[in-house]
């Protein structure tokens, strides 16, 4: 299963923010999570608030960790 956050609704226009996916089996323990900068300008401040993230946040992710 794959699911993905997105700072508003038009990919393009918009940035997905962060992604993850698992695989749905019985002990759930093959997952994988990631976050990605902003590819625009543009952002909904009440898309961000569904995911939990700021826009600041999105704006700062650490690369080096990942």
């Amino acid at each position: 299963m794959v699911d993905v956050e997105a700072d508003g609704p038009i990919p393009g226009d918009y940035s997905m923010v962060s992604f993850g996916a698992i695989v749905v089996e019985p002990a759930l323990d093959k997952a994988f999570y990631g976050k990605l900068k902003p590819i625009s300008e543009k952002w909904i401040p009440e898309a961000l608030e569904v995911s939990g993230f700021t826009r600041e946040e999105t704006m700062f992710v650490n690369f080096k960790h990942l």
